[in-house]
């Protein structure tokens, strides 16, 4: 069976305080391969995002089927109405149109390049203009405008390819047929470590692209109103207790988790539908 079609089912008890609204028979939350926030090993389902909504349910007692995508296409089974949730989601207009959007932590994408890609460089627009190297990046992601703006540019000079996943991205890089990509550590750190290419990169923060915010998104045509309510108290509530923190804490150590945390709950908080 392929790894895509794999699907983790998730099913815990009602917990003692319960859920205050009747959970569906089973909501379905899509995945992709983002390092450690979801990642596959021995045939399953890994990482923060998979903890996260494992610990949803203890929290509201419902039933949750985890599924394997590539990260374009989760986005387009949301908008169709065949996806619940769609996790480690950053914000856009588009996606605003087919789910609810609920914050749970930090996420800053970071300029990754070998020796061949040069530096070090403080924005993308200056790799752009003083540098010859390839860059791969993955479908899916929300890119800021002002990063957008520089990708088309390198697009236009052929020195962008977009491509599925991430562990095609690293594994291309690797080969030698990729100078660098875009990735938070949360992503990279894994695909470094899993391939041995630790060293081979240098990471650099870019002025196009600012520490923001990433969460999950609730679809507007497959979950009710109550239900959007109960899930997003239950997320609020776990940012607050700090349990989001903790569950990064395990993949990513206490150092790197403060980095991603650096910004404080505050601002997660205060985004949450009022």
């Amino acid at each position: 069976m392929s790894p895509r079609a794999l699907l983790l089912l998730i099913a815990f008890a009602l917990p003692a305080y319960g859920a205050p609204f009747a959970c569906p028979p089973l909501t379905h939350v899509g995945i992709s391969d983002l390092g450690y926030l979801s990642y596959q090993e021995n045939g399953a389902n890994h990482g923060a995002a998979v903890d996260i909504v494992a610990e949803l349910g203890k929290r509201t007692g419902c039933r949750f089927n985890v599924e394997w995508y590539p990260r374009g296409r989760m986005f387009v089974q949301l908008s169709n109405g065949q996806l619940d949730l769609a996790m480690s989601a950053l914000r856009s207009p588009e996606r605003d149109r087919a789910g609810s959007w609920i914050p749970y932590s930090y996420t800053q994408f970071e300029l990754l390049l070998t020796s061949q890609g040069g530096g070090p460089f403080g924005s993308l627009e200056e790799f752009v203009d003083h540098s010859k190297g390839r860059l791969n990046v993955t479908r899916g992601i929300t890119y800021p405008p002002a990063a957008s703006a520089q990708l088309e540019r390198l697009e236009k000079q052929g020195r962008l390819e977009y491509v599925n996943d991430y562990d095609i991205v690293f594994r291309k890089i690797k080969a030698g047929r990729a100078d660098g990509t875009l990735a938070p550590p949360v992503i990279h750190l894994l695909h470094q470590r899993r391939l041995g290419i630790v060293g081979l990169l240098r990471a650099m923060s870019i002025a196009e692209w600012p520490r923001s915010l990433t969460g999950v998104y609730i679809s507007h045509a497959t979950v009710s109103g109550s239900v959007r309510a109960g899930l997003t108290s239950a997320f609020n509530e776990m940012v607050s207790d700090g349990t989001v923190q903790k569950i990064y804490e395990r993949y990513l150590g206490p150092e790197v988790t403060r980095e991603v945390f650096a910004g404080g709950m505050r601002e997660i908080l205060d985004a949450y539908p009022h």
